[in-house]
């Protein structure tokens, strides 16, 4: 029985060097790493390798050749030198004076320098010098473009001085706010003091109060009035702080003298009606990670799902608007007295939608528009991320009056039934001008017509109508419970 053997390539050994900066005098040069030189080569643009920056730290190959080209414009001279790198730094080759940049001589002396392996030679950049103008990581002074060092690391680049003195362990103001290091209460700019955490070149300061208070802030106070993630009561500026969310300073959350619920809702992008403190509304709320569910014995309260989503009557206490635009309302559970006239708003609504007992089918057909086509979905309840929760039906499709590219007369067809809801997308022409060229650009799935959205259901004549969000919210809370 033979061994199974298996050869495992050696990593050639590298090196660390500094790419040779300009000569004096030298009006412009390059640098660059050869890997190969073809035989047709004859001048410097045929050489293949990678561009090295002058005064940068790299890491190369043992063996490896590095070409530097300087151009003398006052003496009209181009100064030629090879170098070999070898385990202390780099190695002078070869050196050429000539009035043009690289001829067949030079190409032929660089060709017997080339190591056997150069093809695989790589530059790994560890240190460059700074082309913009930035801040150094160490002590924070303005560098201007080329005074400054990036090190390129794993993490990212840092951009430090070329000469940065070393920074104190120690300092008697913190120069940004953050977390105290002892009681993890936050401190702001200027009033602790600062240690540095880490190694000199990179480490960080991490700021500590002169003296810990008692019950110190966990996060920045507040600047505005905001809503107590906590309590959902307000939080005037300047009393708590902000930690994903504004909060009560810790033991200062008040207990609602109601003892109701509170919840803080974003109006539906839907919903355009307004939203006005001191109403009485449906809203929908999901508990939160480890949150235990709401009571279902609320005012006007149903849960809708196993994970705790439900749907409750709430009265709006304030209102307030993001930069975005969206409303955010804070709310709390209505009381029966403030729930009774919603409720008997949705009893009427709902018995106006009460199905009947009709078995009449209704057919919906929607054309295709440039390829464009619609959907029809069936609304079976309430989804805590998408609202309506939908279940997408497959359509007949008939080509009989399609033209030769279906732009038009393609034709898909869904059979509705009575006693459900449902929801229809529609393509609406005409297409965009450029849809070709959207097409090309975005892909050929790309939907270049418009599109209308509506509620319908079928009524007893077998006809397909049309209906409100309203209407739909009804048939799903209680007109469902008839045709069960």
């Amino acid at each position: 029985m033979s061994t199974a053997r298996t050869a495992t390539a050696v990593a050639p050994a590298r090196t660390r060097i500094t790419v040779p900066a300009p000569a004096d005098g030298a009006g412009e040069g390059w640098r660059r790493l050869i890997t190969a030189i073809p035989d047709s080569a004859a001048g410097a643009r045929d050489l293949d390798g990678t561009w090295l920056t002058p005064r940068a730290a790299v890491e190369l190959p043992l063996g490896a050749l590095v070409l530097a080209v300087d151009h003398h414009r006052g003496a009209g001279r181009w100064d030629i030198t090879a170098l070999l790198t070898t385990g202390t730094g780099l190695r002078e080759a070869g050196r050429w004076n000539r009035r043009s940049p690289l001829g067949t001589r030079e190409i032929s002396g660089l060709r017997l320098l080339l190591a056997a392996g150069a093809h695989q030679h790589t530059a790994r950049l560890l240190i460059t010098p700074s082309r913009t103008d930035g801040t150094c990581l160490r002590c924070h002074r303005n560098l201007p473009a080329g005074d400054g060092l990036i090190h390129h690391t794993a993490d990212g680049r840092l951009l430090v001085c070329g000469t940065c003195p070393a920074r104190p362990r120690e300092l008697m103001s913190n120069p940004r706010p953050g977390r105290c290091a002892r009681c993890q209460g936050w401190v702001a700019a200027g009033q602790g003091t600062a240690t540095l955490q880490g190694d000199d070149d990179f480490g960080r300061y991490r700021p500590a109060h002169h003296t810990c208070p008692q019950q110190p802030l966990p996060g920045p106070p507040l600047r505005a009035d905001a809503w107590c993630r906590t309590c959902r009561t307000t939080v005037p500026a300047g009393t708590g702080y902000w930690q994903r969310g504004a909060h009560h300073a810790p033991g200062t959350c008040p207990e609602p003298a109601d003892g109701l619920p509170r919840w803080i809702v974003t109006a539906p992008a839907h919903d355009t009606s307004p939203w006005d403190p001191g109403t009485v509304r449906r809203i929908h709320h999901t508990p939160r990670p480890g949150e235990p569910p709401l009571p279902p014995d609320l005012p006007g309260g149903r849960i809708l799902d196993a994970g705790g989503h439900m749907t409750v009557l709430a009265r709006i206490l304030e209102t307030r608007t993001t930069r975005h635009g969206r409303t955010l309302a804070l709310t709390r559970a209505a009381t029966w007295p403030e729930a009774v006239p919603a409720l008997a708003a949705e009893l009427d609504t709902a018995l106006a939608t009460r199905p009947t007992g009709a078995t009449f089918l209704a057919r919906e057909v929607i054309e295709r528009i440039h390829g464009d086509s619609g959907w029809v979905a069936e609304l079976t309840g309430h989804d805590p991320r998408h609202g309506l929760a939908r279940t997408f039906l497959r359509p007949q499709t008939d080509y009989d009056q399609a033209d030769a590219r279906g732009h038009r007369g393609v034709l898909d067809a869904w059979t509705l039934r009575p006693r459900r809801v449902y929801e229809v997308s529609r393509p609406v022409g005409p297409p965009a001008p450029n849809w070709r060229a959207l097409r090309r650009t975005l892909g050929p799935r790309t939907r270049v017509t418009g599109e209308h959205r509506a509620y319908v259901r079928v009524t007893a004549e077998g006809d397909i109508t049309e209906i409100t969000r309203k209407e739909v919210e009804a048939w799903l809370s209680v007109a469902l419970e008839w045709t069960s």
